[in-house]
């Protein structure tokens, strides 16, 4: 067995296709790989473990347990890994916490901007970034959802670059030099108290070419564009590549020394085929996505990119490893295409597969306990040979989960992951 490291050497080893002394375990370390608030507040009632939740980003309703003192919990997963997120999220600081009643009854911490209003059919509503996001969540709801779509009315390429200047000055797609120095002296916090590896996840869509389009214009809009008016997808493109280079460089020149891997993402998948045929993708988004990675790599050469990408996009990976991408996630295993035997085969040299730890649709929901730790063994012991994998399940562990099926998870992790 390898020589005992601690979680950031793991988590380094793991990404250059290296056997470490076990497999990395990720714990909530991005907004792909969480677990729902209500979930989570059953955990720590389960574990013994009465303090509040802090719940960063209430839009996907997932538990932030980096910000528990401690991270007691954190460290009885297993984790390696921690998230460096937006200080601001659509535009509300992650400060002035205040206690939050979930429907259940339970409590969390949410910032003090987080001021849903409750309409008569029970649903809650929030309109930010002064009124370009108007986000929703129904009143028996799991989360928010974007319901505005504020490039719905662009017909044609010339009302696009109309707008596009405006756009650029209303801050969406900047970061402002007082957001960098709160999320510096956070960085710097985590990198010299903890030997935890570090995970720029930016925040939803803050690093993204392809899913910002899809909410902004609508999907059906999008997807029509991307058919019929390629002028304007290059268009759209050339807009986001060019400020994601802007911010990257900005981010990274205050951000860099502290990090270790930066998150995009973008779910080029459906869950029965891939989006769009792979030459469409080569021909509208793999050029912008290499300017990208390669603005990352000549900046801070150091810094690994992940990619969140869920569904059936096994064709693209071939084009995501020449981008420079080096992990995957979530690994939809269950996705057409996706069967893990083939894909550590084909590609488990190329890049590093980060997730595909449990089937969160199906077996974290329909089976035992014991199913569930089965599963994670026989997955662990697919994807662990010869490195190059990170273990956390297929994407966010959703409310209805009770604590013996998250035990069982990542107990098993913890036990079948050594080399």
């Amino acid at each position: 067995m390898p020589e005992v490291i601690n979680p950031r050497e793991r988590v380094l080893a793991a990404l250059n296709h290296q056997e470490p002394d076990r497999v990395p375990i990720d714990f909530s370390a991005t907004h792909n790989s969480g677990i729902n608030v209500l979930a989570y507040n059953r955990l720590k009632k389960h574990i013994g473990i009465d303090t509040l939740t802090y719940m960063r980003d209430p839009i996907p309703m997932l538990a932030s347990p980096d910000l528990e003192e401690g991270m007691d919990v954190i460290r009885m997963m297993g984790g390696d890994l921690l998230p460096l997120p937006r200080h601001l999220n659509f535009g509300v600081p992650a400060e002035n916490w205040q206690i939050w009643d979930l429907k259940d009854g339970s409590q969390c911490l949410v910032p003090g901007g987080f001021k849903p209003v409750i309409d008569d059919d029970g649903s809650q509503e929030m309109s930010l970034l002064g009124g370009l996001a108007r986000l929703k969540m129904p009143a028996r709801g799991h989360h928010f959802n974007l319901v505005s779509r504020p490039l719905g009315t662009i017909e044609n390429l010339a009302q696009l670059e109309n707008l596009l200047p405006f756009l650029r000055e209303s801050g969406a797609f900047s970061i402002s030099d007082e957001e960098l120095q709160v999320l510096k002296l956070n960085a710097q916090k985590l990198r010299t108290g903890t030997d935890f590896a570090l995970v720029a996840t930016g925040g939803p869509l803050f690093f993204s070419l392809y899913q910002v389009g899809q909410e902004l214009f609508g999907y059906e809009k999008f997807f029509t564009f991307m058919a019929a008016d390629p002028e304007l997808i290059h268009c759209w493109l050339e807009f986001l590549a060019s400020t994601c280079i802007e911010r990257l460089n900005k981010y990274l020149a205050v951000l860099a020394p502290y990090l270790d891997i930066i998150l995009m993402g973008d779910d080029y998948g459906f869950q029965n085929a891939p989006q769009m045929s792979p030459q469409m993708f080569r021909e509208l988004f793999k050029p912008y996505l290499v300017r990208v990675c390669r603005a990352v790599k000549d900046f801070a050469p150091g810094i690994k990119i992940l990619l969140h990408s869920c569904g059936s996009i096994a064709p693209y990976i071939p084009d995501f490893i020449e981008a420079g991408i080096d992990a995957l996630n979530p690994v939809q295993i269950n996705a057409a295409g996706m069967d893990p035997i083939w894909l550590k085969k084909e590609f488990g040299r190329q890049i590093t597969f980060w997730g595909g730890g449990v089937r969160t649709q199906t077996t974290l929901v329909r089976e035992s306990p014991a199913a569930v730790a089965a599963e994670v063994r026989e997955l662990i012991d697919i994807f662990k040979p010869g490195g190059g994998y990170i273990f956390c399940p297929i994407h966010d562990i959703q409310e209805e989960v009770p604590p013996e099926k998250i035990l069982a998870i990542y107990e098993t992790a913890r036990k079948y992951a050594y080399y």
